[in-house]
């Protein structure tokens, strides 16, 4: 890779970063600790993806990332600050724990028929976030074989900043790494496939992206609720990293290899449900 092109990416992934938050529901559940891959009871880490919808602002994530939660009980961190920087350059002084919004009139709504929850909230309630247009020409459903990328938090990069001993169990806290990857729209899945391997998928609804990183033994958990982006191929006199909301990534099947994304035009649906036309 040349410096330009290490430059774009880095500019690309930047961009992304701007309009991603993670997203800790504080409500413990019980399942595999993702670095330790013993039985313990955690908090559940997911993504969440800022997007304006005419004058309201969203923060959209996946609706079982918030199982069980009222606003109160989840929690957002972001990128340390407003300045573009590499992504994996942190310092210890950048690592914080995820905190409440500034917003004591941020409303918490979930999808009835999608797995899609939004909270609505204002502009300035998470420091160093820019809410992407959901509206106009700003938006997308990609295709086979189109390429799109996805920015999110996977929980199986955390690293321990801190043990300690609390009653009968050690607490852990953990710090998370934002992480980007990059797939091609993947055909239809056969119908076997959907009988017996992608059981949720609804080609109206969704579309399929391969998660290569599986083969090196890393997971997606920690990616649900992540803005999915198609390069806006508009030309441009100057070049800068523009993308169109391609969707909001859901689910995984075939152990992690192959997510399941809700196309941009339902996530539209859903909002124009609740917000009205933008």
């Amino acid at each position: 890779m040349t410096d330009i092109e290490q430059q774009a990416r880095f500019a690309a992934i930047n961009r992304l970063w701007m309009h991603t938050v993670g997203v800790v529901n504080r409500i413990p559940t019980i399942g595999t600790d993702p670095l330790t891959g013993k039985r313990g009871d955690s908090e559940e880490p997911g993504t969440g993806c800022a997007v304006r919808w005419g004058l309201n602002y969203c923060i959209l994530t996946a609706k079982h990332v918030v199982e069980n939660a009222k606003l109160n009980d989840l929690d957002f961190f972001y990128r340390p600050s407003g300045r573009i920087q590499e992504y994996r350059d942190l310092r210890p002084e950048d690592v914080f724990d995820a905190a409440p919004l500034n917003d004591p009139n941020a409303a918490l709504h979930r999808c009835g028929w999608e797995d899609l929850a939004v909270v609505a909230t204002v502009p300035n309630a998470i420091p160093h976030l820019e809410f992407f247009e959901g509206d106009g020409d700003y938006w997308a459903d990609p295709q086979p074989g189109e390429t799109v990328h996805c920015l999110g938090y996977p929980s199986d990069l955390g690293v321990i900043v801190r043990a300690r001993p609390e009653g009968n169990k050690e607490v852990r806290d953990i710090a998370l790494y934002s992480s980007v990857f990059t797939a091609d729209v993947l055909p239809l899945p056969s119908d076997d496939e959907r009988k017996f391997k992608i059981t949720d998928f609804d080609p109206v609804r969704h579309y399929l992206v391969p998660f290569h990183d599986a083969a090196k033994g890393r997971r997606p958990n920690g990616f649900s609720g992540s803005g999915v982006w198609l390069e806006y191929d508009e030309k441009q006199i100057i070049w800068a990293p523009n993308f169109k909301f391609a969707g909001i990534c859901l689910a995984s099947y075939k152990s992690g290899s192959v997510l399941q994304v809700v196309k941009a035009s339902v996530v539209r649906r859903f909002l124009q449900e609740l917000f009205g036309p933008a």
